[in-house]
């Protein structure tokens, strides 16, 4: 290595004197041994600044995995996050928004939020956005988002709150902006089409370092810059020799205080800053930050004649710092006003990171989770054996079976309750080791409202019987079971016999009333695999699998019996009432449930017509075509 920095530092040395020998020289001012002296510094420079290079660049490789690491958690998150400025106009996006509203890879940027809305929608929060602007904290705005060029519509709850005022590196204060976290509330929607493949729309940030050499006399001229110092100055190398540096190439803010520091320096009333960072000023006019190392130069006596500087461009990297700072905020902010649990695994399986919403979710303060294993805190028992034979996989290729996916699995509170979840996993490879970075939503409340739905799609609301319309369904799936295995099914249609004069008589109140003691009599009576269901009004109708007219009709004579013989308890009193039944079994040649029902309706009528309060059965090979009754 010794030898490598020796032929390094020689051939530097021949670059200088090459570089030299091309170069203007003034009459010589100075003595052979200040002359080596300054060969030897410059040499040694040079080697700092490929050592502050490779300083550099790992700071570089750094920021890109932070600003990897939180533009992934921002694409990926299950919440739509736009920056809306004061106006409505979107500044920022992320994948999952682009995806909510069907655009694809169209750019949203510089369109009005309310171009997406339908005409109402639109008015409304064109006429609440300045308030909701001015003041987001606690509020939301419901809106209907059209979803691309289709005809598809998507219910959105806009949330808010304001981003945190920045100041760019310029000193100069960035236009405030509201962070809209933008939540899909379209119970219809399936979870599959929540999440999006996302699409990484992080800038990359190419910082161009230039370095100079320069030499600074005690009378504030520059005796010698390099060619890397003209091409960031913009001058050529004759019109910088001899400038006074003070003057032509810095602000004119800055320099009475450098020019005086600079005296004092020579003076030797002062002690050398042997680095700073300071601001330079090109033919151009445009002002460049520039990172010092400093040494003075002294001649054979000892006595200061100047200073040698190397200094290196540095304003995009703190462009890109200060660039990196902002959306870090934004990031930041993000994560912590998310309704949606993120968490970070390392590579030892313990928790690295813990929002706001996984405290609220979990019950565990971040201050708990961090540093616990993750599996052991939050999976259940079950999952452990399959969690611990994936995870080495993970950790050597960062891939695994529910990497890239929504999965609905179970979690484990604090408190020991397990909830359903929806986990949404990724792979982040940071210095060479992969991390897991998950979101996960709490699916309870979902899943109630989903069971909740299904509940009310195939139960009518007055009896809690099965409705019309699951009620046919079943009785088609029955009649595929019957033609595939041949086992007897039969089918009554009950009407309760003059109920009109009920209504008419006591109100509809009282025939709600009989119309729910019927079906608890109706329930009691019929077998547990029986299925009731009521078709409208008072027509009702049973579905008896496993069935013969053996075994039919006297189960519907019975019903029959049991509804003479149990008169209705209402506010009015004692309400009795009477039904018909027809009876009808189900036949091969039956191509749908509209013939078994036709049959039986045709059996009720003739119960209707021979006097009510009866039974009456239809058999499979009478005529197969009747007209419903009105």
């Amino acid at each position: 290595m010794d030898s490598e920095r020796h032929s390094r530092q020689n051939d530097l040395r021949d670059r200088a004197e090459a570089i030299l020998a091309v170069m203007p020289q003034e009459p010589a001012d100075c003595s052979q041994g200040e002359m080596r002296r300054l060969i030897y510094d410059l040499s040694v420079h040079q080697i700092e600044l490929e050592l502050q290079n490779e300083e550099l660049r790992n700071a570089q490789l750094q920021m890109e995995d932070t600003r990897d690491c939180y533009a992934r958690l921002y694409h990926q998150a299950p919440e739509g996050y736009l920056s809306l400025d004061a106006s409505g106009v979107i500044r920022q996006f992320n994948q999952t928004f682009a995806s909510m509203v069907g655009s694809g890879s169209v750019d949203l940027t510089g369109r009005s939020l309310a171009e997406l809305m339908t005409g109402a929608d639109r008015d409304i929060f064109l006429g609440r956005f300045k308030a909701f602007f001015r003041n987001p904290e606690g509020k939301s705005m419901d809106v209907v988002l059209r979803c691309g060029k289709s005809a598809s519509h998507l219910m959105a709850r806009l949330t808010g709150r304001r981003e945190t005022d920045a100041v760019s590196f310029t000193g100069r204060l960035i236009q405030p902006l509201l962070l809209v976290i933008v939540s899909d509330i379209s119970v219809q929607k399936a979870m599959e089409d929540a999440l999006r493949q996302e699409r990484d729309a992080s800038q990359r940030y190419l910082g161009v370092v230039g370095s100079i050499v320069i030499v600074i006399r005690q009378d504030q001229t520059v005796s010698l810059i390099n060619q890397a110092g003209c091409q960031l100055l913009g001058c050529p190398q004759e019109d910088i020799i001899g400038a006074n540096w003070f003057d032509r190439f810095l602000p004119e803010r800055l320099r009475v205080n450098a020019k005086a520091y600079f005296t004092r320096l020579i003076a030797e009333e002062m002690d050398l800053i042997k680095s700073l960072e300071s601001v330079v000023l090109t033919r151009s006019g445009e002002e460049r930050i520039v990172a010092w190392r400093n040494t003075v130069l002294r001649d054979v006596t000892g006595r200061m004649t100047g200073t040698l500087s190397s200094g290196e461009d540095v304003t995009e990297r703190r462009k890109a710092e200060a660039a990196l700072r902002e959306r870090e905020a934004v990031l930041h902010n993000i994560t912590e006003a998310a309704q949606d649990a993120i968490v970070m695994m390392d590579p030892t399986g313990r928790i690295s990171f813990w929002n706001p919403a996984a405290e609220h979710i979990f019950g565990y303060l971040r201050e708990e989770a961090l540093g616990q294993n993750l599996h052991q805190l939050l999976a259940p028992e079950r999952y452990h054996e399959t969690q611990d034979k994936a995870f080495p996989a993970f950790l050597n290729t960062g891939r695994g079976n529910a990497i890239g996916k929504t999965l609905g699995l179970h979690a484990r509170r604090k408190d020991g309750v397990e909830i359903a979840v929806a986990i949404s996993l990724s792979a982040i490879q940071m210095q060479g080791q992969w991390y897991a970075v998950g979101i996960l939503r709490d699916e309870t409340e979902r899943q109630s409202q989903e069971a909740e739905l299904r509940r009310l799609a195939t139960t009518d609301h007055l009896t809690g019987l099965a409705n019309r319309r699951h009620f046919l369904a079943q009785v088609e799936r029955e009649l595929e079971r019957f033609k595939r295995y041949a086992d007897p099914a039969a089918l009554l249609m009950l009407d309760l016999d003059h109920f009109k004069q009920v209504n008419d008589a006591y109100g509809h109140a009282i025939g709600d009333a009989v119309l729910k003691h019927f079906a608890d009599l109706a329930g009691q009576a019929l077998r547990k695999i029986d299925l009731l269901g009521r078709l409208g009004g008072e027509e009702f109708a049973a579905l008896l699998p496993g069935t013969t007219m053996a075994g039919a009709y006297p189960l519907a004579e019975r019903l029959r019996c049991i509804v003479m013989e149990s008169p209705a308890a209402t506010d009015a009193g004692p309400v009795g009432f009477s039904v018909s039944v027809g009876v009808a079994l189900f036949a091969p040649d039956d191509h749908d449930a509209g013939a078994i029902l036709i049959r039986a309706d045709r059996a009720l009528y003739r119960a209707k017509h021979r006097g009510r309060n009866r039974v009456e059965m239809q058999k499979a090979n009478e005529e197969r075509t009747s007209r419903r009754r009105a």
